[in-house]
Parts: C-alpha cells; structure tokens; sequence
C-alpha cells in the first residue's frame, strides 16, 4: 500500500506553501515590518493592502459578524500614505504608517466611526478625543 491520498495532498500543499513564503509576499501571514518592506520595495501599496481587507471582510463577515462597520475614508486615507511614502522615497515606511488596522468598539475615535462599546445607547455619540495611543 501506498501513502494515502490525503498525505499526498498535505505534502503538495505544505510543499506549495513553503515555496509561497520563500520566494512570494503573502499578505494575510505578513507581518507589520513585511509589510512596510514590500512598501519600501515598491511590491505593495497601502490601497492594495486595504482593498484586500475590504475584499477579505466582504467575503468572511456576513458569517463571522466581527466587523461592525468599516471607514468610509479608508481607500482616500490609503491613498494619502501611498503619497506620503512616495514623496518622501519610503522614509516614512515604519510602525504602521499605511497599514489599516481593526479596533474595538471601545476605543475612541473621532470623524465618522462609531464609539459605542457594544452598547446601542452610545451610537452616534460623540468622544472629547481620540484614544491617546491611536493617533488616528
């Protein structure tokens, strides 16, 4: 008896993968630094990164529900830090400068979101500031 079919699978597939991470970027297992890598290299743009989220949270929310709503702004913000990085060749790609990042309910923001906890009561409410480690 031969290995089975599935083992067969398992392999391709580890195989396929190992060779994926080693000579291709693969956003949904990058890092924040991978990311601001390929920014520097000119193999990603912040728009290509949130229209794969606004992709991957169109296809997997109406199951998980995990996302409430999303920033109206995001595609015109990534487009801002795509000019940012090209005018200052890439120096300001580090930490999360272009990256979209997911946040709590309960964490303050300003502009068009929503800051409500969980809790109905607290829509449309409208915060002094925004969370001081944010920085929006």
């Amino acid at each position: 008896m031969g290995p089975s079919p599935r083992l067969v699978a398992l392999l391709i597939f580890s195989l396929l993968h190992l060779l994926c991470l080693s000579f291709g970027f693969e956003i949904k297992e990058a890092t924040g630094s991978q990311i601001q890598q390929a920014f520097k290299r000119k193999e990603l743009t912040s728009r290509d990164l949130v229209e794969f989220y606004l992709r991957e949270i169109n296809g997997l929310n109406p199951l998980l529900r995990a996302v409430l709503e999303v920033n109206p702004d995001a595609l015109d913000q990534a487009n801002e830090a795509d000019k940012e990085r090209e005018a200052t060749y890439g120096e300001c790609a580090e930490g999360l400068h272009g990256i979209p990042v997911l946040l709590k309910g309960n964490i303050a923001t300003q502009g068009q979101l929503n800051t409500t906890a969980g809790s109905l009561t607290l829509l449309g409410s409208v915060v002094p500031r925004e969370a001081g480690w944010f920085g929006g």
